[in-house]
């Protein structure tokens, strides 16, 4: 695949008040670390408060939000802003196209999007589209592109509907890596795998596959949309592979805390750059920066020569 032959393939982000403190930063670090020439980049902004879980993140404000979005789309970063609507009228009909059902919660019973993810989903004109939520981190080796791999992927197997890169970058998995520091896991024999469940934080998809899903199932009432993804495209007979090896991986923060802000442009640096605590806690795909485990990364800045204040 050459750059004359790419497919249109769209970004988009959703976006909310409680973002705005690693906003800006977390949008330009992705973008430049995709290196992908999508067909379109947009933010869907929701600026209504969060409920449920969401509720307890570190707010910001309408104003701050729209000043970042502003900033981004004027330099280029961004093409396009659009804006939630909250009219019955639209609500029926998202709800509608894609589950069917208008009395689906909009949001899950933690709070979590479901029409606004949608919404956003809606208003691509891909053929494919790459969705993320605004505070992903992804490290690159080389200046290939994951997006290209994805895309030969989904072109060539036909139940395939979601691709992913790895999430997060190598991790001791017992004691004996933990004491060494080293990693025994062996060399993948393939470049994909296939993972059972569909996560909405980040994934390439085939707009043309996800309509024939349609409409989406829930296996629970008021289940997160990533548990109906999951659902639907396994009922459906679609799958989502992810990469294997580390040349491409992803990294999500667990909390958005004092910590991860402080740290932000630190912590971005140590992703782009491919510097990570081997021996650290939670899950591979998990940056842990709240309390005492904020420690596992800075100790490894410090070790590659970061000054942090």
């Amino acid at each position: 695949m050459n750059a004359t032959s790419v497919p249109k393939v769209s970004f988009t982000v959703n976006v909310c008040n409680s973002d705005a403190p690693y906003l800006e930063q977390t949008l330009r670090h992705m973008l430049r670390q995709l290196n992908f020439p999508f067909f379109e980049r947009i933010a869907t902004y929701d600026p209504g408060r969060q409920v449920g879980k969401y509720a307890e993140r570190i707010q910001g404000s309408q104003s701050e939000v729209e000043r970042i979005l502003q900033t981004l789309l004027a330099e280029g970063v961004i093409d396009r802003v659009d804006v939630i609507p909250w009219t019955e009228e639209e609500q029926n009909r998202i709800l509608l196209k894609y589950f069917g059902d208008g009395s689906i919660g909009l949001k899950d019973f933690s709070g979590a999007p479901i029409y606004q993810y949608l919404y956003a989903m809606d208003a691509c004109s891909g053929d494919y589209l790459f969705h993320v939520d605004s505070d992903m981190l992804f490290y690159r080796q080389g200046e290939r592109s994951w997006l290209f791999d994805g895309l030969e992927l989904l072109q060539r197997e036909s139940r395939v509907i979601v691709a992913t890169p790895q999430g997060g970058p190598p991790q001791a998995r017992n004691w004996l890596e933990r004491l060494t520091g080293f990693s025994f896991e062996p060399k993948p024999t393939t470049d994909w795998h296939h993972a059972s469940f569909t996560s909405t934080r980040y994934f390439l998809m085939d707009a043309a596959r996800f309509r024939a899903c349609l409409p989406l199932q829930q296996a629970k009432p008021g289940e997160p949309l990533e548990n109906s993804l999951s659902h639907t495209f396994t009922r459906k007979g679609y799958q989502r592979w992810s990469m294997n090896g580390y040349t491409h991986w992803a990294i999500h923060p667990w909390r958005h805390d004092e910590n991860y802000v402080r740290y932000l442009d630190d912590l971005i640096w140590a992703v782009e750059n491919g510097i990570y605590p081997f021996r650290r806690t939670g899950f591979k795909w998990d940056m842990r920066t709240e309390g005492e485990h904020i420690n596992e990364w800075l100790a490894v800045l410090r070790k590659h020569g970061r000054t942090l204040d």
